[in-house]
């Protein structure tokens, strides 16, 4: 029986550290999201971007020690909540905040996902299937794959579809589940396939 790795895909490459100096931002503790977990910049001064890419823009710039709360992951993009942009009121929204995941030192547990009876459930199948070698759960709607070493990689789209679609009904998720399938080398041979459900 294949064993199937249950843990946070973590899929990071080094880049050149982007430093801007924009104004300081505010943290707002009645705005930290009930399931966060709180991180520590790691780096001397690091852009807080609008979006989960090097594309957006700079919306905010944090320091060395600063600490911030994370939310979510989007590939190597990790979002963070309670952040205003310096004189912003009490009342003003969050901005949309991103960090590049290597620069932010987060506690192993981050984004592991509480396991009951569903989701072990659900575990066991992905197992009995034996087409897979790693299954990451990266959010409640994000799952990353690793075909078994004899599996066809032609069926790559397929199997994402079937396991996207089986963890979305298993544990009754109302919204869009996003399967990708990775090489064994991990992000730098780029994925395999992608498939949403529904």
């Amino acid at each position: 029986m294949k064993s199937v790795w249950i843990n946070i895909l973590i899929l990071s490459a080094v880049l050149a550290l982007p430093v801007a100096l924009t104004p300081a931002p505010v943290f707002a503790d009645e705005h930290i999201a009930a399931r966060s977990w709180q991180g520590t910049v790691r780096v001397k001064n690091l852009n807080v971007r609008g979006g989960p890419g090097e594309g957006y823009d700079i919306v905010a710039s944090l320091k060395r020690g600063n600490k911030v709360n994370a939310v979510d992951q989007a590939g190597r993009w990790v979002r963070i909540v309670g952040i205003k942009e310096e004189g912003d009121s009490e009342d003003s929204p969050d901005i949309e905040a991103w960090v590049h995941r290597s620069f932010v030192r987060l506690p192993k547990d981050f984004l592991a996902p509480t396991f009951g009876d569903a989701e072990n459930s659900f575990v066991d199948w992905a197992i009995a299937r034996g087409d897979l070698s790693e299954l990451s759960v990266e959010s409640s709607e994000r799952l990353s794959l690793v075909l078994a070493e004899e599996t066809d990689k032609a069926l790559a789209p397929d199997i994402a579809l079937e396991v996207g679609c089986a963890y979305r009904e298993q544990l009754k998720i109302k919204e869009t589940v996003v399967v990708t399938v990775w090489t064994t080398k991990g992000a730098a041979a780029g994925w395999l396939a992608q498939a949403s459900c529904p």
